[in-house]
């Protein structure tokens, strides 16, 4: 019996509680329409609903839910207060019409419980009951016969796409030579092609205009080009004589590649069922091209190389970070311009997989003043422009979270507007350098975008707590570079102290450096003070490694040279920087972290080619240093976090 009464009395407490939950989510849901429909009253409704995607990362579908609110609901809040309404049920009556919305609102009023089932169902009803008997049987047969076609039209077209997927993978093992071109091999592709080709007919029509017709974002190209590299293959144009290219000598997409989306799977990789290591030296031609803009020193470029890219082209404007690519890469085709003055349909033919760049950050940076779109060396909009002409299938803007200031809303929401009509799904991320294994607290936004085709198949690149180091390991063979007897003890604080995030949260004990910036004078006082709190100083930059003559200065404090700065941005320490010490200062401040950058490039490829990332094994422990110091274990194993907070 005391059983029974226990169980009575959880559930009586449960339904307190969530009944106290409904309630509040719908009090919430009816406040977030009322302080839409007042910013709506005071902002151009274009504006209000820019502001609300870009700064409040409000969702579309919410938006116009919202929006709505005072066109259909308004004066009906205490009827769904009283029904406690959530808010797909809010989204269903705001969208649906007159008369099914007030007999809802009138069941409510009574006490009657309604579902997103129920606002579907009365509708309807109340359509069917406007229609005469023969219509209602009409109808009746509509529906039957949809039914009846639906169903046969998804068993062909799930056939469709197992004979498509089966046919490409043969396609491909001839196209990378892993099986022979044979004259059976290729009259049995001409057989298949054949066959294909009816099939897809029989789902998708046999007239389709000329791809030159048609762009390339039109929804009609995937399928004009499709029926196109068909007839290819069912006319034996394809392998030794004619290539696997839809037209012969020309840079253009694989018609192999053409059949891929009617597989109904992501790309499989030839000869491992699920790889989980990026394949780096895989077939020169399978691998990915990127066209970079803004590439200053080569943080961005190095770190896609090792994810795999290969550059079709870097731009950049100032001669000193040119320099720096072409001397450290010689083989890479670096163009020494204003991008500006580029052309970047030219790009078209390189089919790029990935557009990147490191957008100036000047114009939104408190550097810089904040002026966003009125700054003259602001280039987001010429960013979108490079998009819209080269037509990559992907593309990363990478800058400073001051682009998500509200004054910039405006002119961010307009970027991406255009972006959204010239083909392309685009997201707003934030990433740290600190969660990659980088000594270095350095946030960055980036704006990512892909074809709507493939809308949803990026994902940022995870987090690895495993990898954290802090300033004194990734340095401390540098800071002793010049015998600074100084140099253990440093290491041994650097180890201990603690770092917490700008919300005071503990991070980390270990300390990391404030973000770099690529300016070599001496730093604003806060900012000097919070650097020298950590145990070593920004600026003046120092022009090489401490020795013990220098720490017998008063109020000595190690600085970063500028080979210590390139480290903590993951620079290789053979790579050599061209220009003055301010020139090669703001090279590297300005860099997208290496590591960071390989980060988002295996996330890339991961989207872009259905690849499984291991992110372990691609993003090893950061730089090796050389001697280190080896603290003592600790004499209990309750030595946690707070006692060694309090030895510090």
């Amino acid at each position: 019996m005391g059983h029974i009464d226990i169980q009575a009395q959880a559930l009586s407490d449960a339904r307190a509680r969530i009944l106290k939950l409904q309630e509040q989510m719908t009090e919430r849901v009816l406040q977030m329409a009322a302080e839409v429909e007042k910013l709506m009253a005071i902002v151009p409704p274009a504006e209000a609903k820019a502001f609300l995607k870009a700064r409040c990362n409000l969702p579309a579908v919410e938006l116009s839910t919202y929006v709505g609110f005072a066109r259909t609901l308004k004066g009906s809040e205490d009827v769904l207060r009283q029904a406690r309404a959530s808010f797909p049920v809010v989204k269903a009556l705001v969208a649906a019409d007159g008369e099914t919305r007030q007999e809802i609102l009138e069941r409510m009023d009574i006490g009657a419980q309604i579902d997103t089932k129920d606002i579907t169902a009365i509708r309807t009803r109340l359509v069917r009951a406007k229609l005469t008997p023969k219509e209602a049987l009409a109808s009746y047969h509509k529906k039957v016969l949809k039914a009846a076609a639906r169903k046969h039209a998804t068993n062909s077209m799930a056939k469709f796409q197992a004979d498509a997927s089966s046919f490409q993978d043969d396609l491909r093992r001839m196209w990378l030579k892993l099986i022979p071109e044979t004259s059976i091999s290729r009259d049995g592709i001409r057989h298949r092609a054949s066959l294909l080709l009816n099939e897809f007919e029989f789902l998708f029509g046999s007239e389709h205009r000329p791809l030159s017709e048609i762009k390339q974002m039109d929804s009609e190209y995937p399928i004009a080009l499709a029926h196109h590299a068909l007839h290819l293959f069912r006319d034996g144009r394809f392998g030794e004589e004619f290539g696997y290219g839809l037209v012969e000598g020309e840079a253009v997409p694989r018609a192999i590649d053409a059949l891929q989306p009617f597989t109904g799977k992501v790309p499989a990789q030839i000869g491992e069922p699920r790889p989980r290591k990026h394949p780096i030296d895989t077939v020169e031609a399978l691998r990915p091209r990127v066209l970079e803009l803004c590439s200053g020193g080569g943080g961005m470029a190095l770190g896609l190389e090792q994810a795999g890219f290969r550059p079709v082209a870097l731009i950049e404007f100032d001669k000193d970070a040119a320099a720096t690519l072409r001397k450290n890469r010689p083989s890479w085709n670096v163009i020494e311009t204003d991008i500006r003055k580029v052309d970047f349909t030219e790009f078209r033919k390189h089919r790029l997989s990935l557009l990147v760049g490191g957008i100036p950050c000047q114009p939104y940076s408190s550097d810089g003043n904040g002026l966003g779109k009125n700054d003259e060396r602001d280039l987001l909009l010429e960013g979108v422009r490079a998009v819209k002409e080269s037509l990559p299938r992907a593309f990363v803007f990478e800058n400073v979270e001051g682009l998500l200031h509200g004054k910039h809303s405006d002119h961010v929401a307009n970027a991406l507007r255009m972006l959204s009509r010239a083909g392309y799904s685009s997201e707003i991320h934030r990433i740290n350098t600190r969660d990659y294994g980088i000594a270095q607290d350095r946030s960055r936004i980036l704006i990512v975008g892909l074809r709507k085709e493939l809308a949803g198949a990026f994902r940022m690149p995870p987090k690895l707590p495993q990898l954290a180091t802090n300033i004194g390991d990734a340095l401390f063979d540098l800071m002793a570079a010049n015998g600074w007897s100084g140099a253990e003890d440093w290491l041994r604080a650097m180890r201990r102290q603690p770092f917490h995030d700008r919300f005071g949260n503990l991070v980390q004990i270990g300390a990391l450096s404030s973000t770099l910036r690529g300016r070599t004078g001496k730093g604003r006082s806060k900012e000097d003070a919070r650097w020298r709190s950590k145990g070593f100083t920004y600026a003046p930059m120092p022009k090489r490694a401490p020795t013990d003559e220098d720490a017998l200065k008063k109020g000595f404090v190690p600085g970063l040279t500028l080979r210590m700065r390139a480290r903590l941005q993951d620079f290789p320490d053979e790579w050599q920087f061209v220009g003055n010490l301010e020139k090669v200062a703001a090279q590297i401040g300005n860099a997208v972290t290496v590591r960071v950058a390989k980060a988002i490039g295996l996330s890339m490829v991961s989207a872009l080619i259905g690849l499984e990332i291991d992110w372990e094994n691609m993003l090893p422990s950061s730089h090796r240093t050389g001697r280190h110091i080896v603290e003592p274990p600790p004499l209990s194993p309750a030595d946690d976090l707070e006692k060694r907070l309090e030895s510090t």
